[in-house]
This record gives structure tokens, C-alpha cells and sequence, in this order.
């Protein structure tokens, strides 16, 4: 059971350890010298003489160590460890140590353990209902201009709020600093993974992939999301800005546009879907 240098590069990777995520970072935690990893691949020693291009057996129990692997998964073949390491990172992100073994054994690889969960709305959206009832009739009765002060804070980010997960990003680049503009790096990331795609099948060459098909995927998911909620966003704030000029019918239209974007996803946000009622009744109250 040996590690080559493809298993190593999944290791470092996957994001089993988070401190360990470069042959720098590696070579730190063993006490050697970064050029060592180097020479670990090497066909040939110092010497000149042939070597198999493998992590030495005294370093290996050391590694496995550090990334939390048993012996037996090196048993595995390249596209079965790579599985195997990205199926542990990310039991070890959500906290299923209980169920681990069991998935394990069953070495499949589900990016959609990562996807926002689905929530039961049915309850809630009753109690919705419910108070933007009183909210409508609030307006009614003249009372629109405290609403306008607490109706912006209202939807804070609601759309854009994402569940992040950083598993193999490093060889598509680190990104640590926040960024409104591409939250979770997803964007970013996607771009990296297909200018290496795109270079990989330009060259026609036999050299794999080095970023999982899955987790490509994974991605434009992501943003496919995001672009919904960005739409369902911007027909919102162009609705409040007629609103504000008075403009009731056009106001209206964005209001509808996002409501319907909104109805029609898998996993509608109840807080949005309030704040479009409620500024639906406000536009029929003036209409009035």
C-alpha cells in the first residue's frame, strides 16, 4: 500500500485537515524540507539510481495520521480514494461522526449533502399570512411611512445568504478575504476549475483532471441559485424604487416578476415572500 503522488495531491485536496492544504504545509507538519516531497517522485535518487516515485514507507503512517485515513483506504484505487477522502471531508464539515462508517463502507460521493436543506414551510407561511393580514390593514389605516423606515432592514441579505463549503478549493486557489460580490468564492472557483478543464482538453492529454467532475458541478448548481436569487433581488429593489416615486403599477410589476420567480423555486424564502405580500397590500391600499 503505497501513496504516489496523485494520491497525495487528493489528500491535499480534500480538506480532511485544514491546516494542511500545500507540499509546504505538509512538509512543515513532518519536519522536512519542502524539496524532499520533491524528491519523493523523483525517478531516479540522488545517486542516479531508479526509485519508485512514492512517499517513503516511514512517512506514510505519519500522513494517514494527519489526514485521519485508515491503511486499508491506500488498498483503494485512485478514483475510489479520491471518493473515499471527499465523502470524510464532508461527514467531517456537517458533524455526522455517527453515521461515518457506515458511509464509509459505502464510499459515495454527495455534493448534495452540502445543498440548503429544504425547509416545511406550510406552518409557517399560515402564520405569514396571518400577520401580513395585520400589517395590510396597518397600512390602511395610514400608518405607510413607519413601514417604509423598517421595510428595507426587512430584507437584509435574505436572498443572498449561503451555505459555504471549502472542500478542494486549494487547487483552484485560496480565497480567506470576504466578497459581497461572489460570496463563498463559488464564482471564482468555477472560473479556475474550467480554465483547467478547457486547458486540459486543448492539450488532449492523458493528464487527469484535477478538479473533481462532481465538484464542478456542485458549483454551477451554486450559481445557478445564486442567479435566481440575484433576479428575485433586483425585481425587489427596482419595485421598492418605483414605489418610492409613486409609480404603483410599475412598482407592481417588479413585485409580481419576483414573487413568481420566488413561488416557483424549490426552496422559497418565507421572509421575502412576506415582504412581497406586504408591499403588494400597500400598493392596492394607495390604489384605493
Amino acid at each position: 500500500m503505497k501513496i504516489d503522488k496523485n494520491k497525495l495531491n487528493t489528500l491535499l485536496r480534500s480538506g480532511l485537515n485544514p491546516e494542511i492544504k500545500t507540499r509546504k504545509h505538509l512538509a512543515a507538519h513532518l519536519g522536512l524540507d519542502p524539496t524532499s516531497l520533491t524528491r519523493w517522485f523523483a525517478n531516479r535518487d540522488r545517486l542516479g539510481n531508479p526509485r519508485y516515485p512514492v512517499v517513503p514507507d516511514r512517512h506514510v503512517t505519519k500522513i494517514l495520521d494527519l489526514f485521519g485515513l485508515s491503511p486499508q483506504s491506500l488498498s483503494l484505487d485512485e478514483e475510489e480514494f479520491r471518493h473515499h477522502c471527499f465523502e470524510l471531508s464532508l461527514q467531517v464539515k456537517q458533524g455526522q461522526n455517527d453515521v461515518r462508517q457506515q458511509n464509509v463502507a459505502l464510499r459515495q460521493l454527495s455534493i448534495e449533502e452540502y445543498s440548503t436543506p429544504n425547509r416545511k414551510l406550510f406552518p409557517l407561511l399560515l402564520l405569514i399570512v396571518l400577520i401580513t393580514s395585520v400589517i395590510a390593514w396597518y397600512f390602511i389605516s395610514g400608518k405607510s411611512y413607519l413601514f417604509e423606515q423598517s421595510a428595507s432592514s426587512t430584507f437584509k441579505s435574505n436572498v443572498t445568504k449561503t451555505k459555504c463549503w471549502a472542500g478542494f478549493s486549494s487547487s483552484l486557489g485560496d480565497f480567506n478575504q470576504e466578497d459581497e460580490a461572489d460570496p463563498c468564492h463559488y464564482g471564482k472557483l468555477f472560473h479556475q476549475a474550467m480554465s483547467q478543464l478547457k486547458a486540459e482538453n486543448k492539450k488532449q492529454s492523458s493528464v487527469e483532471f484535477t478538479a473533481a467532475q462532481n465538484y464542478l458541478l456542485f458549483l454551477s448548481k451554486q450559481l445557478d441559485k445564486r442567479r435566481v436569487n440575484d433576479k428575485i433581488s433586483l425585481n425587489l429593489e427596482l419595485g421598492k424604487s418605483e414605489l418610492r416615486q409613486l409609480n404603483y403599477l410599475s412598482a407592481q410589476n417588479h413585485f409580481d416578476i419576483a414573487l413568481h420567480i420566488l413561488t416557483s423555486s424549490t426552496d422559497p424564502d418565507p421572509k421575502i415572500l412576506a415582504e412581497i405580500v406586504t408591499l403588494n397590500a400597500q400598493i392596492k391600499a394607495a390604489l384605493k
